[in-house]
């Protein structure tokens, strides 16, 4: 970390984030919000939807092909619970984070996914991206994002 009239400058795998963190808080690292990103995709393997849902923010929203989804936690375990597709393996690749805000974190990568819909095996590779803020301290997913590779 450099120090440039009182601004902190923090020198990651991602490049160069400058910030006025809040008092008291220290600035997170790509590493960080990846291992998150993989905590919750994890999640889906292991059929642990309440995992997941602790690492959602309170109002939460997914982005995909088939349109715009709002939801909370508990909706979002539900969902999860009940759904027809199960996540079965993902491999992650050309992760990239960055920090607009002490705050808030940005992850982009590649997913290769494989899954179960329906009794039928199925693989997708998509672009996806999360937006994660900090609230009290813990990283909450707020919006995430999923286009299919064409």
């Amino acid at each position: 970390m450099t120090t440039l009239s009182g601004v902190k400058a923090y020198i990651g795998k991602t490049g160069i984030n400058f910030h006025r963190p809040k008092e008291g808080v220290t600035m997170s690292n790509a590493a960080e919000i990846m291992r998150l990103e993989e905590e919750f995709w994890q999640s889906m393997v292991d059929l642990e939807p309440e995992k997941a849902g602790r690492l959602l923010a309170e109002h939460a929203a997914n982005v995909f092909s088939l349109g715009i989804h709002h939801f909370s936690p508990a909706e979002y375990v539900k969902m999860a619970q009940e759904g027809p597709a199960k996540l079965t393996s993902f491999t992650f690749s050309n992760e990239k984070v960055f920090f607009p805000l002490p705050d808030v974190a940005v992850a982009t990568y590649e997913v290769v996914q494989a899954f179960e819909m329906n009794g039928q095996k199925q693989k997708m590779a998509c672009f996806d991206t999360t937006t994660w803020i900090r609230r009290d301290g813990k990283w909450q997913a707020a919006v995430h994002t999923e286009t299919p590779r064409q």
